[in-house]
């Protein structure tokens, strides 16, 4: 599968921000958050959480393609992660359904089912260390690609940039020095000179959870190809439970594995 707009749905699941609401929401402008306790904020344990659920407007764009889409995002936690993509005209519609050891793409546009492993989201993002934990947990908020131990942390007037590298990949994450709330994210693949960038904004609360509503991503791939998404969430919710039924395939379609 080529590196397009239907790639880049798997793409979208890392963009998703929120952060636990402690009883101090905010903080006093020019105090320095103590390191240890900075690094336990990007690296926090898993919430708890069974159920995620999500509506979203998505507008792409790349030197060839600009479409504007609707998705559905659902989660059960451990278990498996379902996307459901509608076009805005009803033109299009595809599924994927992303489980711990694999990923199932129906392609309803081109009559076409594709099977692969999880190897092949890997592949995709050139996160190496990539999991399906790893996918969850940066869905509802914890840093994906962390390594605490060669943290480099530099304060600014109203943030802070803490900066790691761990297997080629450098991972720089500027944050909110009131509340302590991600608003950008870059990472780079120095092998392939492929970068992201996640900007987020429009935080509000949900449950006890700050949650960014708007992210625009920009990715840099090689031969300086841009692609871009913007991410305007309409409805989030937590803990309702969800029905993610297996992908049912029509007999007309290609099966590609």
């Amino acid at each position: 599968m080529r590196f397009n707009f239907f790639s880049f749905l798997f793409l979208i699941l890392f963009f998703v921000s929120c952060k636990t609401v402690h009883k101090t929401k905010t903080r006093v402008e020019g105090v320095r958050t103590p390191r240890a306790e900075l690094l336990e904020k990007l690296h926090q344990p898993d919430f708890n959480f069974k159920w995620f659920y999500a509506k979203a407007k998505i507008e792409y764009e790349d030197s060839k393609n600009n479409q504007t889409i609707n998705t559905e995002i659902k989660i059960k936690k451990d278990t498996a992660i379902m996307i459901a993509v509608n076009a805005m005209l009803g033109i299009y519609r595809a599924e994927i359904l992303i489980t711990p050891d694999s990923v199932k793409f129906l392609d309803k546009f081109n009559k076409r089912f594709y099977q692969r492993d999880f190897n092949f989201i890997k592949q995709l993002t050139h996160l190496p260390n990539l999991t399906f934990d790893a996918m969850q947990k940066a869905i509802l908020g914890c840093d994906f690609n962390f390594d605490k131990s060669n943290a480099m942390i530099e304060k600014n007037d109203s943030s802070y940039k803490i900066e790691t590298s761990e297997n080629q990949i450098q991972n720089i994450i500027w944050m909110n020095a009131l509340n302590l709330t991600m608003s950008k994210k870059q990472l780079k693949n120095k092998v392939i000179n492929q970068t992201y960038e996640m900007n987020y904004a429009d935080y509000r609360l949900l449950a006890d959870r700050l949650f960014s509503f708007r992210r625009k991503v920009k990715i840099v791939g090689q031969q300086d190809n841009i692609y871009t998404v913007d991410i305007d969430y309409k409805k989030v919710t937590l803990n309702e439970p969800q029905t993610i039924a297996p992908i049912k395939v029509p007999k007309s379609y290609e099966v590609v594995k």
